[in-house]
């Protein structure tokens, strides 16, 4: 945590190398991603970052990342833990970015047997839901 104080994130590529892993989790018995992560760059400069063990709650999660929104933060950073549905055919971490007044979303599938990080997706009536939900609390 201390490079965070000390050093600015650059890009979501950089949120995710830093803080998105999927790693094996025992009450589970299987790899997920636990807990969800944040990242904010506010107006003022200073950055925020939160591990937000809220038991899978994600609609919290979203509220967090208006919250952030709605208080001019430059640059929001949050990771996500899915099962799979719809057309994704994998459990994943959806990565959703605000920049430039922009909000974006992809997702980082993954093998729950082992943990091995398959090919990132960019677009799926899945993920387009799932940005639908959170368009709900912003």
């Amino acid at each position: 945590m201390n490079y965070l104080k000390q050093k600015n994130m650059k890009s979501v590529k950089e949120f995710v190398k830093l803080m998105v892993k999927v790693e094996f989790i025992e009450d589970s018995n299987c790899f997920g991603h636990y807990p969800f992560q944040l990242f904010a760059e506010m107006d003022d400069g200073k950055n925020e970052i939160n591990a937000l063990a809220l038991g899978g709650d994600v609609k919290s999660c979203y509220k967090r990342f208006s919250h952030y929104k709605k208080n001019n933060a430059k640059r929001i950073y949050l990771s996500l833990d899915f099962p799979k549905g719809g057309d994704m055919e994998n459990d994943f971490v959806a990565i959703l970015s605000f920049e430039n007044n922009e909000t974006k979303l992809h997702a980082i599938p993954y093998q729950v047997s082992d943990g091995k990080i398959l090919k990132a997706v960019e677009e799926s009536e899945h993920l387009d839901n799932i940005k639908s939900q959170l368009q709900k609390f912003i």
